[in-house]
């Protein structure tokens, strides 16, 4: 059925609900990736995880605050390093 049709039927009363046809997902979830969680973030997730700016993140790796390993041309920071850093964040405070 065309548009035109289905627009002239709902003017008409003719059609009152649209009930999508179900399909499967474009990317189907996988469940082993979402079980495990992410294994390591970017710089940009970090920033965002903990409210920063990008260039702070940036500058608590360089500074070796916030460790970090070199993949390729991107760092990435696994999660207990994230817990570290906030965690020895929370002591110096205290």
């Amino acid at each position: 059925m065309d548009a035109a049709t289905l627009l002239d039927q709902i003017v008409k009363g003719a059609v009152i609900a649209l009930i999508p046809n179900p399909r499967a997902p474009e990317h189907p979830p996988q469940p082993h990736s979402a079980a495990l969680g992410k294994r390591w973030y970017s710089m940009r997730e970090v920033a965002d995880m903990l409210g920063f700016g990008l260039s702070k993140v940036k500058m608590l790796v360089i500074t070796g605050e916030l460790r970090s390993v070199k993949d390729g041309r991107y760092r990435r920071i696994l999660p207990e390093w994230v817990d570290e850093y906030v965690e020895r964040r929370v002591n110096e405070v205290a």
